[in-house]
């Protein structure tokens, strides 16, 4: 159980990282675009690591209830479109919510799976709850990492 739980961890973190990558790619949309398959393939692999039939549509659906505020990631994606200065504020504020975000997403999806077995049992309100917890995380181990 705890060889399960570090190798979540791992992918969770290693995905959190390319993230921060691909919010750092200064065309905007294409960043976001970037962010949500690195996403699906997180969620792909903790699927296959807690034997779970993966199903991109649930993915995508606890993805979009989870992440509602698509439109802060569009925005900090737009506001790369002021040239110079745009570019950098923006690449760093949609990196820094980029990997909190998919670490946080990648947090509930293990806590989900560990907890339930499957994507079918899902309660909207707990995994809020877990998800606003880990993101406050995410946003530290995202602060780790840039650091180093």
């Amino acid at each position: 159980m705890q060889d399960k739980k570090a190798a979540g961890q791992k992918i969770i973190q290693s995905n959190a990282i390319f993230a921060a990558a691909g919010g750092a790619i200064p065309v905007p949309l294409l960043d976001v675009g970037a962010v949500t398959l690195v996403q699906l393939d997180m969620l792909k692999a903790l699927c296959r690591l807690h034997n779970v039939d993966y199903s991109e549509l649930q993915g995508k659906a606890i993805i979009s209830a989870l992440s509602g505020s698509l439109m802060a990631r569009m925005s900090a994606s737009a506001f790369k479109l002021v040239p110079g200065i745009g570019s950098l504020l923006g690449g760093i504020s949609m990196a820094a919510f980029s990997a909190a975000n998919t670490y946080s997403i990648g947090q509930v999806f293990d806590f989900l799976l560990s907890k339930y077995g499957s994507l079918d049992k899902v309660d909207i309100e707990e995994i809020k709850a877990v998800f606003e917890e880990e993101f406050e995380k995410g946003k530290a181990f995202f602060e780790k990492y840039r650091r180093k």
